[in-house]
């Protein structure tokens, strides 16, 4: 079988007015003029992407795709219909993405998809993302406050589901953080614990590093001069009014309250707000 959505280093075995023809096993692959050097011979090696063509085809390009079967990609929508999307590979064709809710996506933004090949070999991608990604195993490749790339992918009411290194599933919880990711972006973490089920909690900072809570006081601090003194806020404000102001999170804010507290520097009403401490 061809294997379609990988790259294959193939020989010319013949050309013709469409193109050169590939030897792959015991068939044989057209690659297209457009993508041919005048220096090709026959019995040459040439490096090339197989996929289907719009006629169902299978087919060579020399463009080096996003991602290859059997990866998660990051891809842009760039069309859909009443069976699904169709989102942007990097090559002629862009790929499928099947759903029985396509009005649930906007022309023009990202997506997470995992690349996969449906039952007649055709390169497709699938949107739920899940079932790619691996929880983690004894013995663990990675160990708590590892740096590591993720990509968030999608919300939870208790934070942001993510892609670990582009292949694990990992956590980060809302209340850790002081400001919403963009989703579908790569960033910086830290694995913050891996339990024993596999499932894994991350967080932005490094848990290394000790916080510098002079630093997040002063955050406060600003925000008070801002607002004449008096923020609207306390133990119990909900952790989206306080990034709003002072961004931070609320885990952070409740230490900068008790530490100013501790050094008379604001007023406290309890369940009501906060106010600068102008004199003793």
């Amino acid at each position: 079988m061809i294997k379609i959505g990988t790259l294959q280093k193939l020989k010319i075995c013949k050309f013709s007015k469409a193109g050169a023809y590939l030897q792959h096993y015991n068939q044989e692959i057209l690659l297209p003029n457009k993508y041919l050097l005048d220096t090709l011979n026959i019995g040459d090696e040439v490096e090339v992407f197989l996929y289907h063509d719009s006629e169902d085809r299978p087919i060579a390009t020399t463009l080096k795709p996003k991602a290859l079967k059997g990866e998660i990609a990051i891809l842009t929508i760039k069309d859909k219909n009443n069976f699904g999307c169709f989102l942007e590979l990097g090559i002629a064709k862009d790929l499928f993405m099947p759903s029985s809710k396509p009005q649930n996506f906007t022309l023009g933004t990202k997506i997470a998809v995992f690349i996969d090949t449906d039952k007649e070999n055709r390169l497709i991608a699938k949107y739920n993302l899940k079932p790619y990604l691996k929880n983690f195993k004894p013995p663990y490749p990675l160990n708590t406050s590892d740096k590591v790339k993720i990509i968030p992918f999608r919300e939870t009411p208790l934070g942001y589901e993510c892609i670990i290194n582009k292949t694990y599933l990992g956590l980060l919880y809302k209340n850790e953080i002081f400001e919403s990711p963009n989703l579908f972006e790569e960033k910086e973490a830290f694995i913050k614990k891996i339990y024993p089920n596999g499932k894994c909690d991350l967080w932005l900072k490094n848990p290394k590093e000790k916080v510098n809570i002079q630093k997040d006081c002063q955050k406060v601090l600003e925000a008070l001069k801002q607002h004449q003194g008096i923020l609207p806020l306390h133990y119990d404000s909900p952790p989206q009014e306080i990034t709003k102001l002072c961004f931070l999170s609320k885990k952070a804010f409740k230490k900068v309250l008790t530490q100013l507290l501790k050094e008379e520097k604001i007023l406290l009403y309890p369940k009501k707000y906060i106010q600068l401490q102008t004199s003793k």
